[in-house]
């Protein structure tokens, strides 16, 4: 088969198409043709050897079809998605022909989706999906704050929120996004300036109950004033 390899750490230039064996997948285990793969900014980092875990082959996501499934539970030509499992880290990943993903990690899928779409969405949208329902248990009502919301991460999470039936609030630096995110479904946009808590409580009185920070340090302290009493920052 044939695979982006990384010859050594380093830019994309270190990053080469070769020919590899097919992998052969173990019991618990599926082969997949690989369709298409998103790309993350975890896999830069491999790339450049930054990370301790790099397999020589990328890329911790992919959808395609089923090959074989060795268990028999997914029979060839089924489409799904694979996503983590030790993909691109300790296991050959998803810049590739073919992969063989864990089964644990690989789940069936009814889309009418392109396959270069449905490639942007899965681990975007797990990781959104983890962070509101795991780390903030956020519920129907509440108010949430999104700062970086125009990221890939951020519009998943405004999309999973307002289907929740969550009130958001968006940050973004960008003024001309702001009707992207409102049809995603938030209920109010700001402008990221650095320092929106002010703003955000005027917005709510007390403060939001939750916020999901994909800024990051620098605006850490203004998102702890941004919650309010007995709220939650991820």
């Amino acid at each position: 088969m044939r695979a982006v390899v990384i010859t050594r750490p380093g830019g994309p230039e270190v990053l080469q198409i070769q020919e590899l064996a097919d992998p052969v997948p173990a019991e618990d285990e599926v082969l997949i043709r690989v369709r298409a793969f998103g790309i993350n900014h975890a896999e830069t980092h491999m790339r450049k050897g930054e990370w301790p875990e790099a397999a020589l082959v990328s890329g911790i996501e992919a959808v395609g079809t089923v090959v074989t499934d060795p268990a028999g539970v997914l029979a060839p030509g089924t489409k799904v998605l694979a996503i983590m499992g030790g993909l691109g880290r300790v296991r050959n990943g998803s810049y590739a022909e073919y992969t063989a993903a864990p089964a644990a990690n690989v789940a069936r899928i009814e889309t009418s989706l392109d396959w270069t779409d449905l490639a942007a969405i899965p681990e975007s949208y797990a990781t959104a999906w983890l962070a509101l329902h795991g780390n903030l248990e956020l519920e129907a009502g509440q108010w949430l704050l999104v700062r970086g919301a125009t990221s890939a991460l951020g519009q998943a999470a405004v999309n999973i929120a307002g289907d929740l039936g969550a009130r958001v609030i968006t940050a973004t630096r960008r003024e001309d996004r702001a009707g992207l995110l409102r049809s995603l479904g938030a209920e109010q946009v700001v402008i990221e300036t650095g320092t929106i808590a002010g703003e955000i409580r005027q917005l709510v009185a007390g403060g939001a109950d939750r916020v999901l920070d994909l800024v990051g340090n620098s605006v850490l302290r203004d998102s702890l004033q941004a919650v309010g009493v007995k709220g939650r920052v991820c």
